[in-house]
């Protein structure tokens, strides 16, 4: 008896500190800096004519360069490939006129590039190496620029999450499973489970970062090192430390392909959970639910024949990402079953740049549609109101077992409920009707048991924990 009187005490002193129900609540959070900054342009270009030629160039610049220091060739044939690392000096014009005749993407670009270079850069350029090296390593130096981006929208995501689950950690809606009622939480505590997800998404993408960090390869055609001399595996060392990576994976990973397939898996994954908060806003918004809306800009036309419509388009795009990207994702996973040393069959360069691309947008996409939610707290309310105080009944039960033992006030409640069905009343009258509840609740208890503003201070400290370990994470990134 004394346990609950104090339980009741408690609920009663934090009935004057909750927040104020049945309010609209129009949220637009200033957009954080590393959210504004999440651009599809940027990695749009990385695999542009331009920029990826840039690359390509950096790549024969840094193995000329840790030749030269191991001895392999002139330091004045590295100066000057160095020098002459410029994309502006193969125009997309003239290696375009040279692969009409050559047919090969590498040896098109040597032949343009070669007439910029001196005597000494033309004799020792790409000396030793294959095509698959350096496409290979661009490849990865793409791969990674695009996470670093990726992972700068992930850190604007959880910003916006964190003020929405901050301002909303009070604020009351019907917990939902297997689509129907079942107990109060709140919005908070929603979007503080969306901020654990994406939480991990950025711990997986400095796994793969650190995994693509090590995959710089200068091997050659059959990853033995055939052709690049005695020198070559403390050369591919200079040339990873040349291009800013770790020291590359001692194994050749040609032919397995394995790491590409884990960025794409994990861009997958990632856009899955686009995908499921996407379908649950698009619920949430829609007119039978109501708690949510999608902020729109002025003049926005929601249908071109129903007026009233206000339809939702973010939403709906994080739906498709979640179902393309994904599929995008098992082209680069099939590429695993590589044959022998390498096979150039699935054309990994298109999808690569596909799924980078359409990543970032996506996140770009998500990061504006949680900046601009307007959340209904009032209707929020309301829907729980509709099962007429059923929702609390997990709390009415825990009140009486202080009285009685637990599987006695649970089928209590169970009957309250049943005969409240049956006289269409709702669940307040019902349990102040029965003398069994009444023995033990007064009506004020009662009607405070029913009260979904009550949030119980672990849900509220929840939350704060979530926020707490996301900004540990993210400093840590």
């Amino acid at each position: 008896m004394r346990a609950a009187t104090a339980n009741m005490k408690a609920m009663i002193r934090k009935a004057s500190r909750t927040v104020p129900i049945g309010c609209v609540c129009l949220i637009l959070i200033a957009i954080p800096q590393s959210a504004s900054a999440c651009s599809v342009t940027p990695v749009r270009d990385l695999f542009g004519y331009g920029e990826q030629t840039q690359i390509i160039l950096e790549v024969e610049a840094a193995m000329a360069r840790a030749q030269a220091e191991h001895g392999v060739i002139p330091e004045e044939a590295a100066r000057d490939i160095t020098a002459n690392a410029r994309a502006d000096l193969i125009p997309q014009a003239s290696f375009d006129a040279e692969y009409d005749v050559v047919r090969h993407r590498m040896v098109a670009l040597l032949n343009v590039w070669r007439e910029s270079l001196g005597p000494d850069g033309d004799q020792y350029v790409h000396f030793g190496a294959t095509t698959v090296d350096i496409y290979g390593t661009a490849t990865v130096i793409q791969a990674d620029r695009t996470l670093a981006a990726i992972d700068a929208c992930l850190g604007g995501t959880i910003d916006i999450m964190t003020q929405l689950a901050s301002e909303h950690a009070e604020t009351p809606m019907i917990g939902r499973t297997l689509g129907q009622h079942a107990q109060p939480i709140t919005f908070g505590k929603k979007v503080s489970a969306w901020i654990g997800e994406y939480s991990r998404h950025r711990e997986r993408l400095a796994q793969i970062r650190a995994r693509l960090r090590r995959s710089a390869i200068l091997k050659g055609a059959v990853g033995n090192y055939s052709g690049l001399g005695d020198q070559a595996i403390a050369v591919e060392l200079s040339f990873a430390a040349e291009l800013g990576f770790d020291a590359p994976y001692a194994a050749d990973w040609s032919g397995t392909r394995d790491v590409l397939a884990e960025y794409g898996l994990t861009l997958g994954l990632i856009a899955r959970s686009h995908q499921r908060i996407g379908q649950e806003l698009f619920l949430l918004q829609g007119t039978d639910i109501g708690e949510l809306r999608e902020g729109q800009r002025a003049g926005v036309v929601g249908s071109s024949s129903m007026p009233h419509k206000r339809n939702p388009r973010a939403p709906e795009r994080l739906i498709h990402a979640g179902r393309t990207i994904p599929r995008l994702a098992e082209v680069l996973s099939d590429d695993v079953v590589n044959m022998f040393e390498r096979d150039n069959t699935s054309r990994l360069t298109p999808v690569i740049e596909q799924i980078s691309v359409d990543s970032v947008a996506a996140l770009r996409t998500l990061n504006t549609l949680l900046a601009g939610l307007e959340v209904d707290s009032e209707r929020m309310l309301a829907n729980i109101d509709l099962t007429r105080g059923f929702a609390m009944s997990q709390r009415v039960a825990f009140a009486l077992a202080e009285f009685m033992p637990r599987s006695e006030a649970e089928a209590l409640v169970k009957q309250v409920i049943a005969d409240a069905i049956a006289a269409d009343s709702d669940f307040a009258q019902a349990l102040m009707a029965q003398s069994r509840v009444t023995a033990h609740l007064s009506n004020e208890a009662i009607e405070l048991l029913l009260r979904p503003d009550q949030i119980a201070a672990p849900a509220v400290e929840q939350i704060d924990r979530v926020i707490a370990e996301a900004a540990q994470d993210g400093a840590a990134q």
